[in-house]
């Protein structure tokens, strides 16, 4: 019986991550932690630095390399490479419905909310470094 029972939440968690999502119903911090995953893999494709770019957005170099470092995190920790649509795309992609999730979590200091999103994908020895990177890039921005 346990088995069915992963089995049904695992399937609904699947389902769940098909579903697009838009980028408008996020908060402001979602929105530029998303935005702000964007446009670095738009500035990596083309070698350039984005933290200038960042930096101007929020008014704050420390935000724009907090986030930067966020990032970089990400880019670690993920077991895989992470996915993100073009700025202009309002659908988000699963990794960044989960990067939301992340925000929020942070943002409300729900450590446990935190590992629960990314439990079972990202392993458990990686998520306190996931959870400080984003913890001090949403301490960071600018508030809504």
């Amino acid at each position: 019986m346990p088995a069915s029972g992963s089995a049904t939440q695992f399937s609904a968690t699947i389902e769940k991550l098909a579903r697009p999502r838009d980028v408008r119903g996020l908060t402001l911090n979602g929105l530029h932690m998303v935005m702000a995953m964007r446009l670095c893999a738009l500035f990596d494709q083309a070698g350039r630095d984005p933290v200038p770019d960042l930096a101007r957005r929020y008014r704050s170099i420390e935000a724009a390399c907090a986030v930067h470092r966020l990032v970089q995190t990400i880019k670690q920790v993920w077991p895989e490479p992470f996915m993100v649509n073009r700025p202009c795309c309002h659908a988000m992609t699963p990794d960044e419905v989960t990067l939301s999730a992340l925000v929020r979590n942070a943002r409300s200091g729900n450590r446990a909310g935190f590992a629960q999103a990314v439990d079972g994908f990202v392993r458990a020895e990686r998520h306190p470094a996931l959870y400080e990177a984003t913890v001090h890039a949403v301490a960071l921005l600018p508030s809504p």
